[in-house]
């Protein structure tokens, strides 16, 4: 697997109250018992998860890649999770995330596994995981104005967000994003006293920006991402490239929700500076976003030309297999670039996932299985893909079965 984002943020942000609402969801009686709340959420059947609560066994990675967490989590909707949080006067942490996720695998096995995660957590919250695109997820995706994935959310038990982490390298810079918004701090001051401290050093004002951007604050990180741009016009430090893309994705992508406009934003990238890593990448958002707008030729082709800009880089032909698994676009091109980038790198265990991935979605599950065990050969400690060993051994049972 590649290596994960590095911490990027806590960040303390105003939400309006969870009595407002998710989408068309009728509102929580207004004198609602707390307890009969928690009784009624987990009383529902949960989703089976990839990761488990603490059982007897110890935390940890078991040998057949199921995860052991170091605290509890709560098995119902984020309704319960808060009525039980005032319940028991403590705080909600909301680990957003999604399937398809490295860095959100790699929290779940190196991160909160770690006794004093757990300790912490147990304490101090009713933590809880949500699939950001399934059931409640996308609806609290929206609402929480979530940019990035993995996101952990500390809510109070009205559901007004007191911060957000996103991302983390370790359990030491975890707990302590975690005590700065337990204690009321907002992170993203230290990263603004810096850039105030060296108004020349264009990074630091860089890294504000794309903190500020990940929690939402548009009008900062603009500033901020302005003030870049200015110093930056020729893309001679790599940093202007880097706004440009960012604006597209977080302002007009995700925050408005335009995919119009985000194609015009990345496409204003491609022209100012084609040479550009991000103008490549670039490639891939405006593929997803056609793919939004119902025009998937076009999205293929964007693919297409992403590829053909650097024909060797295997990383694009990744891309380039999990934009076709991730939006069910055109899974057999995908298998295509995927396969090609094999024939580059054989012991490439990603793209040996994303064969197996695209494989099933074509209907070869023969396929998909000799490819999925063959990435969990290359990377035997990876529980993620021991977990999908299992999983495509079942899909083949299941098809056995229905044959």
């Amino acid at each position: 697997m590649r290596s994960p984002a590095r911490l990027l943020l806590g960040s303390a942000l105003a939400v309006a109250p969870l009595s407002a609402g998710f989408g068309c969801a009728p509102p929580a009686p207004e004198k609602a018992d707390p307890k009969d709340m928690i009784q009624e959420t987990e009383t529902r059947t949960a989703a089976a998860a990839a990761t488990r609560a603490p059982s007897p066994a110890a935390p940890g990675v078991r040998d057949d890649g199921d995860v052991v967490l170091a605290f509890p989590l709560f098995e119902g909707a984020l309704e319960g999770a808060l009525a039980r949080a005032l319940a028991e006067s403590k705080l909600v942490l909301v680990d957003v995330g999604a399937y398809w996720c490295h860095s959100c695998h790699e929290l779940d096995e190196a991160i909160f596994t770690r006794p004093e995660v757990g300790e912490h957590v147990a304490a101090r919250y009713v933590a809880l995981k949500i699939d950001a695109e399934k059931d409640e997820g996308p609806d609290l995706v929206a609402r929480y104005k979530v940019q990035a994935y993995p996101t952990l959310l500390v809510l109070d038990p009205s559901g007004v967000e007191r911060g957000r982490v996103v991302e983390v390298a370790d359990a030491a810079e975890l707990l302590t994003a975690l005590a700065e918004i337990e204690a009321g701090g907002d992170p993203l001051a230290a990263l603004a006293a810096a850039a105030a401290a060296a108004p020349d050093d264009l990074e630091a004002r860089y890294r504000l920006g794309l903190a500020y951007a990940l929690a939402a604050k548009r009008a900062e990180a603009a500033a901020a991402y302005a003030a870049v741009l200015s110093g930056d016009p020729d893309n001679a430090r790599g940093l202007a490239a880097k706004v440009l893309y960012d604006q597209a994705a977080f302002f007009a992508a995700k925050q408005d929700g335009d995919p119009e406009a985000a194609i015009a934003r990345y496409r204003e990238l491609q022209a100012r500076f084609p040479g550009s890593r991000e103008a490549i990448r670039a490639h891939r958002a405006i593929g997803r976003e056609l793919h939004r707008l119902g025009r998937d030729d076009e999205a293929i082709a964007s693919l297409e030309a992403m590829i053909a800009a650097a024909p060797g880089d295997v990383a694009l032909k990744a891309s380039y297999g999990w934009f076709s698994f991730r939006e069910r676009c055109r899974p057999a091109d995908g298998l295509r670039a995927v396969e090609a980038g094999l024939a580059a790198a054989p012991e490439d265990a990603e793209l040996h996932y994303l064969r197996a991935e695209l494989a099933h979605l074509v209907g070869d599950d023969t396929k998909a299985l000799e490819s999925v065990r063959r990435a969990a050969a290359i990377e035997p400690k990876t529980a993620f893909y021991r977990r999908q060993v299992r999983r495509f051994e079942g899909l083949g049972a299941a098809a056995g079965d229905l044959g």
